[in-house]
């Protein structure tokens, strides 16, 4: 099952959220590698981190990604939604299957 994971910004806490931001990158990329983790990026505005990702239960999820520093440290808020995810590139592209088989 795919989670979008949701991590606000906590602005009082911003100096630590730099701080710690390459043991963060360094995770991110880990769980790229792993197949976790389909895409990962910060919104324009920057208050939010979200990632999409691949794993077998809600409860795997949070406890992936409350291994994240910046959720295991303190520093960001998470919340993590089962996204039901239905297409994904074009209709003619591969399907949502051949994209869980792909992060396998």
């Amino acid at each position: 099952m795919w989670y979008i994971v949701m991590s606000r910004s906590l602005p009082e806490k911003e100096s630590d959220k730099q701080r710690h931001y390459e043991e963060h990158r360094r995770w991110l990329d880990e769980q790229h590698k792993a197949g976790r983790l389909l895409f990962s990026g910060p919104t324009t505005d920057g208050c939010y981190g979200v990632y999409i990702m691949l794993a077998s239960s809600l409860d795997e999820a949070k406890f992936i990604a409350g291994q994240d520093p910046h959720h295991a440290r303190g520093i960001r808020a998470m919340e993590v939604l089962e996204w039901r995810a239905h297409r994904a590139f074009r209709l003619d592209g591969p399907s949502i299957a051949d994209v869980e088989k792909l992060a396998g």
